[in-house]
């Protein structure tokens, strides 16, 4: 299991590592908080299971998607994913998905997971990482 530290704006500890499958309730947890929120993911509701992210978790243990869990002071504070194109002219290339929960925005938590994303991105040779995210997401674009 990888992992990174960080410190949050507020002090508080930001750890990232990589998911297991007992990660599985508290990622579709956080998935299904951020859809509720309507504004962030093209979809309207959480129609994924607790049983969809333990699947995922394995597989990513077999393949080269990437999983990985933050949490900020010891509590579930968002996730990441990265999935690779699918042809082989687009093996270099990997899709971005990044949830934070609303409580742990603005502190560095969103930054820490794409640092530690674009650090096993390399380690799976992923050299172009893309995200699809709607036009008035700010945030996004900084």
């Amino acid at each position: 299991m990888k992992k990174w530290e960080y410190t949050a704006k507020d002090g508080r500890s930001i750890l990232v590592r990589t998911a297991d499958r007992g990660d599985a309730p508290k990622l579709h947890e956080g998935f299904r908080r951020v859809v509720d929120e309507g504004n962030w993911l093209p979809t309207f509701t959480a129609n994924s299971h607790i049983s969809d992210w333990v699947h995922w978790i394995d597989k990513s243990n077999h393949n080269r998607d990437i999983l990985l869990i933050a949490f900020l002071g010891g509590e579930y504070a968002g996730h990441l994913t990265l999935q690779p194109e699918e042809w082989n002219a687009s093996r270099h290339v990997a899709k971005l998905g990044i949830i934070v929960i609303k409580e742990s925005r603005h502190i560095g938590v969103g930054r820490s997971l794409m640092l530690s994303g674009e650090d096993m991105g390399v380690e799976r040779d992923f050299t172009k990482i893309i995200l699809s995210t709607f036009a008035d997401n700010e945030v996004a674009k900084t």
